[in-house]
């Protein structure tokens, strides 16, 4: 039985044995877990550095500014008075309303935030680069350094304006200890921009439909930050000669495809990262007796920057007769995560068609992702979601919810113990980063409270 208490690797096949005397492939969940204890509340820890960076263009004028002040304020209120933060805004100019400076009584922080107002285009990385800028000096000193970054727009003036250029910087700040989180708004935000600066950042990605949308991503980020156990997490993979291992998921993978080193997402205390992989397996190997098909190491820091020793996952099943294999269950975890891949493809595959306006296309994509996955409640939720979605020929909007959709199905925490059914009780019970929302661009869990717009 799994240890909750300490850091471990689970490796779990679709079926416990190989075929006898075939080539074969075998999917294999590989699952890396961070303890169940939270911290304790009194114990002393690095301070966090965060820079807010708000966009401030004249299409934010009005609620959604008004929003993203208030969530602002949100995250400030939950900082420690030793942590640091810095307020940049910024529409075709960059203005640093408050440099890095430790939270203290949050009152400078709150001035700053009252003199934001809109302003006219969007230099989205000038407006990334002061808040990084804000941050690399003392990075060292940070249990986490993070860019948190909200616009509705796209980066439409500056020095770099183009998808590759701006994420390239937001993986370098990454490799030097300060990552990026996106937060969207809107319809009209540039979602491929937002998603590919937080995936190569190194931090996550959001949106909101409306601005009062914007405060549940809000507070499951600072929610994440609050519970975060192991950062710079790396999972190696090693198998015989003569077997191919190829990664489901979408991460990044350093290294060749032989033995592959996978940037999984940090993990916060209580939850796993996960990764499916496919073996490729000779019939030399599927033969009597156990095979060993698979070796699984990571390596990860705490926030402080001590190494976390995870103890290494070896995978060694037995060959058995093609009649004896057929009669074996197949693992239900190992389906579901498959499940959620193909469904989040399946979605990019809608997504395209939306760039087209197929919405004939569209409907047929989502009916038969409905038949394929009608054991799966959670994506049955989020089929229905893009199914209502579409109904309205909106594009845009449907862009944006199938890629946040997408990548959430195929890089999520996941709990420990993560029941097929859900129900909203259910998962309003887990850790907000934990839950599975039916639609990522709405509040779903945390109602937006109509007296604080």
């Amino acid at each position: 039985m799994p240890d909750n208490n300490i850091p471990q690797i689970l490796i779990q096949p679709l079926k416990p044995a190989l075929i006898a005397g075939m080539a074969q492939k075998l999917q294999v969940l590989v699952r890396v877990q961070a303890p169940d204890a939270a911290p304790a509340e009194n114990k002393l820890r690095k301070p966090y550095h965060l820079a807010l960076v708000i966009d401030r263009s004249g299409s934010m004028s009005g609620p959604p500014l008004v929003e993203a002040v208030r969530c602002a304020r949100h995250m400030i209120d939950r900082l420690e008075p030793t942590d640091r933060a810095s307020l940049v805004v910024f529409d075709d100019r960059v203005r640093t309303l408050a440099p890095a400076q430790p939270v203290g009584d949050r009152r400078t922080l709150y001035n700053a935030l009252a003199t934001v107002h809109p302003g006219g285009s969007t230099n989205l990385h000038g407006g990334w680069l002061a808040g990084a800028n804000e941050l690399l000096p003392d990075v060292g000193a940070a249990a986490l350094a993070r860019v948190v970054l909200l616009s509705d727009g796209n980066a439409n003036v500056g020095d770099i304006t183009d998808t590759a250029g701006i994420a390239a910087l937001c993986a370098q700040a990454a490799e030097r200890g300060v990552t990026t989180s996106t937060y969207g708004l809107g319809r009209d935000f540039n979602e491929d921009l937002m998603v590919e600066m937080a995936k190569r950042g190194g931090g996550n990605h959001y949106y909101g439909d409306t601005a009062a949308d914007l405060l549940e991503p809000f507070a499951e980020e600072f929610d994440f930050i609050s519970n975060l156990y192991a950062r710079q997490v790396r999972l190696s993979l090693a198998a015989p000669q003569g077997v191919t291992i190829r990664l489901i998921n979408d991460y990044l993978v350093e290294g060749d495809g032989v033995m592959p080193v996978i940037r999984l997402p940090d993990i916060a205390f209580g939850a796993e990262a996960w990764a499916l992989v496919e073996l490729e397996i000779p019939a030399g190997l599927a033969a009597t007796g156990a095979a060993s098909l698979l070796q699984a190491a990571v390596t990860a820091a705490t926030p402080e920057g001590i190494p976390i020793a995870f103890i290494d996952a070896t995978l060694t099943l037995d060959a058995v007769a093609p009649a004896v294999w057929e009669a074996l269950l197949a693992d239900a975890l190992v389906v579901t995560r498959r499940a959620e891949l193909d469904a989040g493809r399946l979605l990019e595959q809608a997504r395209q068609a939306a760039e087209y306006g197929d919405w004939a296309a569209i409907e047929r994509l989502l009916a038969e992702a409905r038949q394929r996955f009608a054991d799966q409640p959670w994506l049955i939720e989020v089929l229905a979601n893009m199914a209502e979605i579409a109904k309205s020929m909106d594009a845009a909007r449907f862009k944006k919810e199938a890629l946040y959709s997408s990548r959430r199905m195929g890089s999520r925490l996941a709990a420990k113990e993560e029941l097929l059914a859900m129900s909203l009780d259910e998962e309003s019970a887990k850790a907000s980063f934990l839950r599975r929302k039916t639609a990522q661009g709405k509040a779903q869990f945390d109602k937006p409270d109509d007296s604080q717009k």
